[in-house]
């Protein structure tokens, strides 16, 4: 086994928190290394817009056997939408919300609904103001502050102006308003305009699954790791998979991480402090197979409560045809939201859920655009409007005549954590690497089934109102859906180590120099995309990190 030499701080994953973790110490003078399970990306050849290579053949994602024991029944895929390759993420649509004030409050605001877990987080918005406004102006993002009334507070402008919009989004526009609704842009993590090196987005319509040919979409192989590898204190190793967290065998204490590279080399990684910032399901499942005689239940886990209170998001689908051509794949999916049924507005309008969504609409119901994705879809993650046949000659020419003239409405809402929600070692399966494969327990709550029923038909009602005709609509038939890359809860933040895992900076309970990054740290998950709030955090917790490497 390679021993390598020390450094003060090693960071696992370099995605959204990782990345930013590890550039923002480098740049603080401290010796860093970056370690990534997926490869180095290089152009041409990682950012072609080949549909067969990014939709079909998933080339940014991860794609590792996972159990999922939904309702109590397992069942063996690549359940959950993972980026793949140094400084992710790549193949995401771009969104980049701040959370609402309630957000971080859900217990305060509107109780604790039974069987749930649900818990204020350790912090408030205001207290987190500052490193959204870090975090917008790192990444770049677009947006137009102040036009609907659910805005979180804000300071001041976003760092650019909106990303073009397509022109059948007027039709969701009007439709929103003709139901009391108030529709508005949401804000990307996507340039709308260069900047640096950075080009503008160019409205190829190619922003999920794929990495960005122009470096508009933000990831932190643009937004952060540049600044950190400047420094000449940043080193990056892509290919190399942790396995384990490696601790003093006399003082239990983390001493550095054990990986694997794809060459089949196996070395260790000495370093000050460790950093897990490898996704909200793998950073539990990496403290669960680093067990050792002082930690025999996995490492930050004498309390077990790691990889418990797992969410996802709840996600439903509605689209329809119109007469004429929309052609929604020509720019980003950021085009028209409706954040009226979100929080907790319906619980206060008399519905039987405390917490709810968003709408996005605008989009292809592929989510990026290509036609290949577009046929792919209908039938699966699409359901088919009634008399459209499932196979044949009639369902290409439906295909045909539908790709530039549909758009689809997306609820992306709000689940309730629960304790027996978890991410657990699989007895019997192993991934690629020869470890114990992630299994994942999920139920829905009863609220969550309420609210996504609700959500799925405020969406059709949306499309029925904007003129679309042979709409189709269905619920996530598998926790999170299309959002199955938003985990969440699995390392909770908060004060007691008996019903959390790490403190509000990501110091894991009972350790001095072990952190963990990443949505797995979130109480409470919001019924808004994660991106931004995790790399506010992540910029949060660089001082604490720095601080234990000194």
């Amino acid at each position: 086994m390679i021993i390598d030499e020390h450094v003060d701080v090693v960071v696992v994953g370099l995605g959204a928190a990782g990345g930013t973790i590890a550039a923002a110490l480098a740049e603080r003078g401290l010796d860093i290394v970056g370690l990534e399970a997926g490869p180095q990306l290089a152009r041409p050849d990682d950012y072609t817009d080949d549909e067969l290579v990014n939709s079909v053949d998933r080339k940014h994602l991860w794609t590792d056997p996972e159990v999922l024991d939904f309702e109590g029944a397992a069942t063996t895929a690549t359940w959950l939408k993972r980026n793949r390759g140094v400084g992710g993420p790549f193949a995401w649509s771009g969104f980049a919300y701040r959370f609402h004030p309630s957000d971080f409050r859900v217990a305060s605001t509107v109780g604790i609904p039974d069987g749930s877990s649900v818990e204020d987080w350790p912090i408030d918005y205001d207290e987190m103001t500052p490193w959204y406004e870090a975090a917008e102006q790192l990444i770049g993002v677009s947006g137009d502050a102040g036009t609907y009334p659910f805005e979180p507070p804000r300071r001041g402008p976003f760092p650019q102006r909106p990303v073009r919009r397509v022109p059948g989004t007027t039709l969701l526009d009007d439709a929103a308003r003709s139901l009391g609704w108030h529709p508005y842009q949401p804000p990307a993590a996507i340039l709308s305009a260069a900047r640096g090196e950075r080009s503008g987005c160019s409205r190829c319509g190619l922003c999920t699954n794929y990495a960005c040919h122009r470096d508009a979409k933000a990831s932190s192989s643009v937004f952060a790791l540049p600044l950190g590898l400047r420094t000449g204190r940043l080193r990056l190793a892509g290919d190399t998979l942790v396995t384990e967290v490696v601790c003093d065998p006399v003082s239990g204490r983390p001493r550095g991480v054990r990986y694997l590279r794809s060459d089949g080399t196996a070395g260790e990684q000495p370093a000050s402090v460790v950093v897990l910032a490898n996704n909200a399901v793998y950073v539990a499942k990496l403290l669960l197979q680093s067990t050792s005689t002082h930690h025999r239940r996995g490492l930050g886990n004498d309390s077990d409560q790691v990889g418990r209170h797992l969410t996802f998001h709840t996600g439903g689908v509605a689209w329809g045809v119109y007469d004429e051509q929309l052609h929604v794949d020509s720019g980003p999916a950021q085009q028209v939201a409706v954040d009226d049924l979100n929080e907790d507005r319906p619980w206060r309008a008399g519905a039987g859920f405390r917490r709810g969504g968003v709408l996005h609409g605008g989009m292809p119901v592929s989510f990026a655009g290509g036609p290949l994705l577009f046929a792919r879809a209908l039938g699966g993650m699409a359901p088919l409007p009634a008399g459209v046949p499932a196979y044949g000659q009639g369902l290409m020419e439906f295909a045909a005549h539908a790709y530039t003239r549909h758009q689809a409405v997306y609820s992306l809402g709000e689940d309730l954590p629960q304790a027996d929600n978890r991410v657990v070692l699989d007895p019997e399966r192993r991934d690629s690497a020869g470890t114990p494969a992630v299994r994942m327990r999920y139920r829905r709550h009863p609220e969550d089934i309420a609210q996504i029923e609700h959500l799925v038909a405020a969406s059709v009602r949306l499309l029925e109102a904007s003129g679309a005709t042979m709409i189709a609509s269905a619920p996530s038939a598998v926790p999170g859906g299309m959002f199955a890359g938003h985990a969440h809860g699995t390392t909770r933040m908060g004060t007691d180590p008996a019903t959390s895992v790490a403190d509000d900076r990501g110091l894991v309970h009972g350790t001095t120099n072990l952190f963990v990054a990443g949505a797995g740290l979130f109480v409470t998950g919001a019924g808004l995309n994660p991106m931004l709030t995790i790399t506010a955090l992540a910029l949060r917790a660089v001082d604490a990190i720095a601080d234990a490497a000194r």
